[in-house]
């Protein structure tokens, strides 16, 4: 369970946490803008980091007394020092310290942003402060399209406290880009905008040695990874890292019991020719964002040759990444696994890199197929 979750937990059982964000810094610190962790109020850590040793304990102690306190919220400084950092390490740097009681009245803003965030979808949470630093209003964001800072209640909370539209829509395209909290001022307060980024998952067909590789470096760099093997023995989650989960059914079954979504990346690295096909023919069906396939681009081709006189059609055809991953002159199954979140990445972040689907990579063949 993440904070959000947590925090909605919290409420449901009528309990007051405090989130305690980092929303600035200044030289070396722990960790950036928009680490969090939440604090009951007895003082235990729910969930999260801000980067632990002293700095967190002195947090925590403060996030107790201020739940004693009325205020729904106030910004703590504190700077980093030798004593401050486990085994010697030191920082030396200064951390603002937004902490905040959440109370039951703001149930549905943060179901709203647990649903958003398990629907895949990045939303932001914003805070906007008055000239006391308290927090007066949080909103949540739904997409950052450039006509965001026109749409209610943003333009309205934009007007109010004369902060510029157009430093708001760059600080929260920054936000998203780095995944980390920006403050933007105005002349009657500040907005701290911190991107919540939707879960993104990832369904790997296939628990041989590229899936297991695959999973452990998927799983790492955030993707909530569902591993599915025809072959118990392949899907068994001693093979596999803890927050892995795991699946053994016949790959039509499978995808009766999967939930696929828009935000869900499908990779196929089974061991066969004819179970890929027949995971692929599933998959294409599927709303999934990315659907990889792994295969020389002889293999690949055939596969789409058989498929087409099976009557799929080449728009489905399309949507599929293959050769998978990125060129990187891979041959180990470590090796492919990380050209694959290579790629996995790169569709996550749109970037426009040369990663490419089989409709790309292998035009010649659509454009003679088409003919």
């Amino acid at each position: 369970m993440d904070i959000i979750a947590e925090i909605v937990s919290a409420l449901r059982n009528r309990e007051h946490p405090v989130l305690a964000t980092i929303v600035s810094s200044s030289g070396s610190t722990p960790l950036p803008p928009g680490a969090s962790m939440l604090v009951q109020q007895h003082g235990k850590i729910v969930r999260g980091t801000i980067g632990g040793g002293l700095l967190e304990a002195s947090v925590t102690k403060e996030a107790e007394q201020f739940s004693l306190e009325s205020a729904g919220s106030v910004i703590r400084q504190f700077e980093l020092n030798e004593s401050d950092s486990e085994d010697g390490m030191i920082c030396g740097g200064t951390v603002e310290i937004l902490l905040e009681k959440i109370r039951e009245e703001e149930l549905s803003l943060f179901s709203r942003l647990m649903v958003l965030r398990e629907e895949g979808s990045d939303c932001t949470l914003l805070r906007i402060t008055d000239s006391t630093k308290s927090v007066v209003k949080r909103s949540v964001l739904e997409g950052i399209t450039n006509d965001v800072t026109e749409r209610p209640p943003l333009d309205g909370l934009l007007k109010a406290y004369e902060v510029s539209a157009d430093r708001f829509l760059q600080g929260l395209q920054r936000a998203h880009r780095e995944e980390s909290v920006e403050c933007v001022p105005g002349l009657k307060g500040e907005m701290s905008i911190q991107p919540i980024v939707g879960i993104q998952p990832l369904i790997i067909f296939g628990g041989g040695h590229i899936g297991r590789s695959l999973s452990t470096i998927a799983a790492g760099a955030g993707f909530t990874v569902t591993v599915v093997d025809d072959r118990q023995e392949y899907a068994h989650p001693g093979r596999f890292p803890d927050d892995v989960q795991t699946l053994s059914k016949s790959w039509s079954d499978a995808f009766a019991e999967l939930q696929v979504k828009p935000s869900a990346s499908i990779v196929i690295v089974t061991r066969g020719h004819e179970s890929d096909k027949e995971v692929l023919r599933h998959a294409m069906t599927t709303p999934a964002r990315y659907i990889g396939m792994i295969g020389s681009s002889r293999k690949v081709t055939a596969t789409y040759a058989r498929l087409q006189e099976e009557g799929v059609p080449i728009a489905l055809l399309k949507r599929v990444h293959a050769p998978i991953g990125l060129e990187i002159g891979a041959v180990t199954a470590e090796e492919i696994a990380v050209s694959i979140v290579a790629e996995l990445i790169q569709v996550r972040r749109g970037s426009h890199g040369s990663a490419a689907t089989m409709s790309k990579r292998m035009k010649r063949w659509f454009d003679k197929e088409e003919q």
